[in-house]
């Protein structure tokens, strides 16, 4: 059975640390972009199963890397990380969950586990 893979695009390097550490535990080759300007680099290395995206980036537009990672990954599983609720709505039907940060770990190690069963 392959590795899982997943990608991070978080710019708060607390939460960074966090999420990756979550998914490296739930047994995930994982990656970071931390400002929002890695993720095509990081895509064209290998398609993801599962994608940590912050609405609230840098140097991207998230609608923008969202639609990306569709186009080029369009089986990858999209997890979007933000406080803020009103722009969260927004992604509903786009992204596959919709996470209100804080984000608990318990949630993360979740969705990681369904990806797993399913490989």
């Amino acid at each position: 059975m392959n590795q899982p893979y997943a990608i991070v695009i978080e710019d708060d390097p607390q939460l960074s640390l966090i999420y990756m550490t979550a998914l490296q535990q739930a047994g995930f080759d994982a990656a970071l972009d931390i400002n929002g300007d890695q993720y095509l680099t990081l895509l064209s290395a290998a398609q993801p199963d599962l994608v940590i995206l912050d609405l609230h980036l840098p140097f991207a537009d998230s609608a923008e890397v969202l639609n990306t990672i569709r186009a080029k990954s369009p089986k990858t599983m999209i997890a979007i990380v933000t406080a803020d609720f009103i722009k969260a709505k927004t992604f509903e039907g786009k992204a596959d969950h919709i996470l209100i940060k804080p984000v608990s770990v318990a949630r993360l190690m979740k969705i990681a586990e369904t990806i797993r069963e399913a490989k």
